[in-house]
């Protein structure tokens, strides 16, 4: 197909297709511009690493994240590379298979690792205003579930890899692959990228990311009736403050009121809670509160006092500890918000 390019009033000029001179080249081309990288939210930011260490695995090509937590692995290959047929589908398999279950941790020291900054560093350079505590929850499902979107983008797609994508598309199996043929053409100092998407379309289907849950769809997602429990203990004990609950793809996040804007406080996930320290520094919580709410969770049965005490979002399992646990952790997590609603001297 013809590339025909003008400037307005002129005559059209053809276009000439340019190439990559190998996989590394498309590889830059991809992550110096993440967002020719087609996502769901076309219109939020993401961020993407290259050639992340995976122990036994290899290097992937890119992995990124979207500003909905959606985790894209995304495997190159060039139409002359014999691979680009059925082994590298097993590649990017391979990748999924490996990150499958990570911690959020885990997977934030490949960006550390590679990009020299957190995913939420990376996030906040591109906007301030981005709920950097809802794309770690989300983050956080989608490595439990194994929710990726698996992408080969290549420079011309045979048909071969076009039937196997195909193949997978049609069973809407909650596996969403797909491929994007990339094309760049040029014309004087201009250069025009033409993408074409294969297999499932965007938003298609299971592979998809999920809609927003209910109170109900979070709590029957615990794993067992101690979870289920402590869980709607929480959320019963927390709503009674007055304060709010609201359900999330990977759980819910339990936010106050703080001088007329709504701030999260912890999570809750279907098996643990999470105290978001880092967060309430960063949003302007003073010192010396987070401290001492550090110390009085890290006091508590069933909380371990190193990671309360040290980590950055602290996380406790349901089942290693009882009610009173909850109505403790509840307790101390609104002296936090009181001290927080109490003017700056």
């Amino acid at each position: 197909m013809a590339i025909l390019v003008r400037t307005k009033g002129q005559k059209w000029l053809p276009a000439k297709r340019l190439e990559f001179k190998d996989e590394s080249d498309l590889q830059r081309v991809l992550h110096e511009s993440p967002d020719l990288i087609m996502t769901q939210e076309e219109e939020l930011p993401a961020v993407f690493i290259r050639e992340a260490a995976l122990r036994g695995s290899g290097f992937t090509d890119l992995v990124g994240v979207d500003a909905s937590g959606n985790i894209l692995i995304i495997e190159t290959k060039l139409a002359k590379n014999r691979e680009i047929r059925r082994e590298v589908i097993g590649q990017v398999l391979e990748y999924a298979a490996f990150l499958w279950g990570m911690s959020y941790e885990e997977f934030d020291e490949l960006f550390k690792n590679r990009a020299g900054k957190s995913i939420a560093d990376l996030f906040l350079e591109k906007s301030e205003s981005i709920s950097i505590e809802e794309i770690i929850a989300s983050i956080t499902g989608n490595l439990e579930q194994g929710r990726f979107k698996l992408l080969i983008a290549v420079d011309d797609i045979n048909p071969e890899l076009q039937k196997i994508i195909a193949y997978i598309s049609n069973f809407r199996s909650g596996l969403l692959l797909e491929a994007l043929e990339v094309k760049i053409y040029q014309q004087g100092e201009t250069e025009i990228f033409v993408p074409q998407r294969h297999g499932q379309a965007v938003g298609a289907g299971g592979g998809g990311s999920p809609t927003s849950l209910t109170i109900d769809d979070v709590i029957a997602g615990a794993p067992d009736d101690h979870s289920r429990r402590l869980l709607s203990m929480l959320i019963e004990q927390w709503s009674k403050l007055g304060h709010t609950v609201q359900p999330r793809t990977a759980g819910a996040t339990f936010q106050a009121d703080v001088r007329g804007q709504l701030q999260p406080i912890f999570w809750a996930f279907r098996n643990r809670i999470q105290a978001l320290i880092s967060t309430l520094l960063r949003r302007g919580v003073p010192a010396d509160v987070v401290a001492k709410y550090r110390s009085a969770l890290a006091a508590l049965p069933g909380f371990d006092s190193k990671s309360m005490l040290s980590d950055a979002r602290p996380a406790t399992f349901f089942s290693g500890i009882s009610e009173a646990e909850i109505r403790n952790f509840v307790i101390e997590s609104a002296k936090v918000v009181e001290e927080w609603r109490r003017p700056a001297s």
